[in-house]
């Protein structure tokens, strides 16, 4: 992972890889919710040790899941535009791909975050979108989507990976329910005894 975010930080500067901060400041970042089930329950993880997150949401599933959005606002989470159709930028037009981040944006509210679904970025629309966001990539990807991923190993990777300003990813979907289930009871227990503070970005 260091590798891929050195390669994306030096090729595409103008991205957000990690944050620069003063103090042990991390940010959790979940995406491709909101799920009926997944995400409440991360509400309530994050609850527990007093986390603040941000919620990358896919448009398709904002409009079915609306409610959602108001509670993850009320709980003192930000929601950022990941795309209305989780699009790939690699495989669409500029003028599709900013299309597409538009029809999601009509479910958010006051929104400056903006996360290209699979790290897949339209090259040709970055002008575009940094005029109306800040573009959030990551530092430490935890790969809870991946049907085989060993979540002992995972774990202490992701845990090694962290440091202050780190942008960390999850997946609040219904794809990532059983890593993500296993793995981030443990991961946020471990920022809060390491005296990180978990902020939204």
């Amino acid at each position: 992972m260091k590798f891929w975010k050195s390669i994306g930080s030096f090729f595409l500067p103008q991205l957000t890889w990690q944050r620069e901060v003063a103090s042990k400041e991390v940010f959790l970042t979940f995406d491709d919710g909101p799920h009926p089930e997944i995400t409440p329950w991360v509400i309530k993880e994050l609850e527990k040790v007093n986390a603040k997150a941000t919620f990358f949401v896919v448009g398709e599933n904002a409009k079915q899941y609306f409610s959602l959005i108001d509670e993850l606002q009320k709980s003192g989470h930000r929601v950022g535009n990941h795309t209305f159709r989780h699009t790939k930028g690699w495989r669409v037009s500029s003028q599709m791909y900013l299309d597409d981040i538009a029809d999601c944006e009509d479910y958010l509210t006051n929104n400056t975050l903006f996360r290209p679904p699979y790290g897949r970025i339209n090259f040709g629309a970055i002008p575009t979108i940094k005029k109306n966001y800040e573009i959030v990539m990551w530092d430490v990807l935890t790969k809870d989507y991946l049907p085989r991923l060993n979540v002992k190993r995972a774990l202490r990777r992701i845990k090694k990976e962290t440091k202050p300003g780190s942008i960390i990813v999850f997946h609040d979907s219904g794809k990532a329910k059983k890593n993500l289930e296993a793995m981030l009871p443990e991961y946020l227990l471990f920022l809060k005894e390491e005296g990180y503070k978990m902020v939204a970005l």
